[in-house]
Order: structure tokens, then sequence, then C-alpha cells
């Protein structure tokens, strides 16, 4: 039995994938296809979008998958009313809510200054009044802040919409923290130290407990107060160390803070409307994109 098939037998972990996937646009990151090379599989039969609800989904899509070598189970930041055609992935006013990330981007030997720099965002979440609804997740090579979608109530969501709501409260952030992570990243010496935004309709999250695409690591959670224990050796595949805890969040948490930082930036910069194919197909551009993230 390989790695692959030994970690998505595991019961934690396809309860894990399934509870972060549901309501999102799965997707399935395989090592080899019938060329040879890596593919990403996003779609069913019918053209369906992948979706993946329950532990039995898991296995039934790594079973689907299995000549095409499943490595790496990822889900859209983005959750959706109904998943049913290539169109709904399209429409926005389809979209219910978006998860809040800071992409902490560094070189994995100074993963301390990555650790430090989390507790910087995780610190000004606090400080607005957001800490119930905050996790992090390490998925081999860096670190995700992520603020739970549920903090945001729905009514505010429906006003502003889910990736303005999104956006706006990184980049707020991001803006809050900028000049002590480029002070830390010079007193470290992390010269590719950096937190951004990267909030955007296509944007895929690693599945908490999913294997690394490359890496013989786990991708795994924990809640800001386990911050100063953290270790790389968390995400070891065997004896992985990993918090449920991600899914808790206090409904509305996030309000006030969502508030003012669509006041204070505003909402997602760029216009996303369907339009005729000018760019390569969308499963070529997030191999291209995970490539160039490490």
């Amino acid at each position: 039995m390989g790695l692959e098939e030994e970690h998505y037998s595991r019961d934690d972990v396809r309860v894990e994938i399934a509870e972060f996937s549901r309501g999102r646009w799965a997707a399935v990151y395989c090592s080899q296809s019938q060329e040879g090379k890596p593919t990403f599989k996003r779609y069913v039969e019918g053209g369906r979008p992948l979706t993946i609800s329950t532990p039995s989904e898991v296995w039934k899509t790594f079973e689907k998958f299995r000549e095409l070598h499943p490595r790496a189970f990822y889900a859209t930041a983005l959750t959706y009313r109904k998943l049913e055609s290539k169109f709904d992935v399209m429409d926005l006013e389809n979209a219910i809510a978006c998860t809040p990330t800071w992409d902490i981007d560094n070189e994995p030997s100074m993963w301390e200054a990555t650790v430090r720099v989390a507790e910087l965002i995780v610190e000004e979440l606090r400080l607005h009044g957001v800490s119930e609804s905050v996790y992090l997740k390490w998925s081999g090579r860096g670190c995700h802040v992520h603020l739970h979608e549920g903090a945001v109530s729905p009514e505010l969501v429906s006003k502003m919409g889910a990736l303005n709501v999104a956006y706006a409260v990184v980049e707020y952030i991001c803006l809050k923290v900028a000049g002590r992570v480029s002070e830390l990243a010079m007193r470290s010496g992390a010269s590719s130290l950096r937190v951004e935004n990267k909030i955007d309709p296509q944007r895929l999250f690693t599945c908490p407990l999913s294997l690394h695409r490359k890496l013989d690591v786990v991708c795994v959670c924990f809640k800001p107060e386990e911050i100063h224990e953290f270790h790389p050796d968390w995400t070891r595949s065997t004896g992985f160390r990993h918090n449920p805890r991600w899914r808790e969040y206090v409904p509305g948490e996030a309000d006030g803070l969502v508030r003012r930082a669509y006041e204070t930036v505003g909402g997602y910069p760029r216009p996303y409307r369907p339009r005729r194919r000018k760019h390569p197909p969308l499963d070529r551009q997030i191999l291209r994109w995970l490539r160039s993230s490490g």
C-alpha cells in the first residue's frame, strides 16, 4: 500500500477533507496523466464541477482518479449555493461566502520567522475583536492564517458580496501589519518573507489533512493559542499533529472588522465576468500557479 492510499484510507483524514470541501468546488492534484505529466481534476461526468460533501466521497474520488495517482485535495476559497454546472462557478452571485486568508510566503528553512508573522496577524485580528474564529494551517512549505467564513454574518455578505468581504478584510490587515513584517524580515534576514492577499474568484486552498502535492507531509491546522508550540514536525505524514477545532467560529464575530475594512480599502478591485477565453484553461492556470508558489 502506497503512502497516498494508506493516508486517504484513514477515517480522520476523510472527515477533515469532507468538512472543509463541503459547499466548495473541489480539486484533486494527480501526479500523472496519460501524457505522464501532473494533472488537475476539477470536473466529473457531464462537465459538472467536482464536489465532495461526505467522508465516503473522499475515498470515491480517490478511487475515481486512482490511475492518475491522486496526491492532494484542494477546495475553493468561495462556497456556493449550488454546484451543478460549470456556469455555477462563474457566477459570483451564486457564492455565499469566501474564506479570508493571509498567505505568508517565505523560505521553508526560515519557518520561525513565518510563525512570528502569523503571530502579528493573529494579534491584529484580536485587536479588532476577532479571535475565536481564527485558525492557522501549515501545508509543508508555508503558513496560511484563516478567518472562518462563518464569522461574517450572511446578511453582511449578501449586502457586500462574498468576494468583496474576503478581499477587503485580508487587504486591511495586510496594510496594518506591513511595516512590522518588513522590519521582522530585515531583522531575521528573511529577504523573501512577505504577506500576500491572494483572494480571487479562482483561489484554491489545500484541504486540512491533505498530503502536500510534492512533499511527504500533511496539511495540519492549529489554533492561535498553539502558535508558540508549533514545529514543522507536526506535519510529518506519520505522527502528524492536527487540531480539528479549525471548524469553530463565532457567528458575526468579524462583522465590525468587515465594515471597517470595506470602508477603508473597498472590495475586490477587478471585475470578474465570464468572457470568451483569451487565456489558457483554468486547470493549466492553476498548475502554473502551484508551480510558482512552491
